[in-house]
């Protein structure tokens, strides 16, 4: 083919350059929605061989009672040190197989002479408290909490989701980051997408107790208090969306989160 001039060459080019992304989207967007629905098959049959908590069973009672912060309150809560002062920010948590906190990450230093680095504390070491997080780390023992100490729970060789908490840093094996789940999409056991996941609720000992789903749509106003269905029912970390095993017509019959009747630390 002759083309008379430079004009009508480029115009060539750039038709034949629009067609060629156009197939590229929609070779994309066809993985995409495969990869979508093989997601949603496997949680479909992992949850069909597991009783999902009928809606009619479960309330927000114990929720409210057990409850001690939400998942918002503790992502961003200033790090204490030992002595009351102010050494860093919570910046994750790191959960284990039985949806429980094992540790959280911490942001600390800057001034201190090794400048801002991330540590793992365990959970059994921090203190909650109005102020923040209370943990036990301060410039001369810093070391012993590294990211990649041996103690830790963050491991560069031992995993089987990559789950990066920090730079380069992956959690250890079955276990996962908070902020892997927060603002994840939701969908229902149909694979209609339903809303986000806003926010979690946590008791004292760091036990994940309800995920907290903001709807879209005609799904009813408020967010709604929902029973967490994490490894056990087919979920993981690397997932595009988080699957909720009911029904549109199981969720039109629930109730909004109650957050003044929520009386946890730092947020409500």
């Amino acid at each position: 083919m002759t083309y008379r001039n430079a004009s009508t060459l480029a115009i060539a080019i750039a038709s034949t350059v629009a067609f060629s992304q156009a197939q590229a989207q929609s070779s994309n967007n066809a993985g995409a929605n495969q990869a979508q629905q093989n997601q949603n098959s496997q949680v479909q049959q992992l949850q069909g061989q597991l009783q999902a908590k009928p809606l009619s069973e479960w309330n927000y009672d114990e929720v409210y009672k057990r409850g001690e912060f939400l998942a918002s309150g503790l992502l961003g809560a200033d790090a204490i040190g030992k002595n009351g002062d102010d050494i860093g920010d919570i910046t994750n948590a790191v959960l284990n197989e039985q949806d429980k906190i094992i540790a959280v990450i911490a942001e600390v230093g800057g001034f201190w002479d090794i400048g801002d680095t991330h540590v793992a504390v365990p959970w059994e070491q921090v203190e909650l408290s109005k102020e923040g997080v209370r943990v036990p780390v301060n410039e001369d023992n810093v070391d012993q909490f590294d990211l990649y100490g041996d103690n830790s729970v963050v491991s560069k060789d031992v995993f089987q989701q990559k789950a990066a908490i920090a730079d380069d840093a992956e959690t250890g094996e079955r276990t996962w980051k908070l902020s892997e789940l927060i603002n994840d999409y939701s969908n229902l056991q149909s694979g209609a997408g339903y809303g986000y996941v806003d926010n979690a609720v946590f008791s004292k000992e760091g036990e994940l107790l309800a995920v907290l789903v903001m709807p879209s749509g005609g799904y009813g106003p408020g967010t709604m208090a929902y029973p967490f269905y994490g490894y056990s029912y087919g979920w993981q970390p690397g997932f595009s969306s988080y699957q909720l095993p009911y029904s549109e017509q199981d969720v039109s019959e629930m109730t909004a989160f109650d957050f003044e009747q929520f009386n946890g630390l730092w947020d409500s």
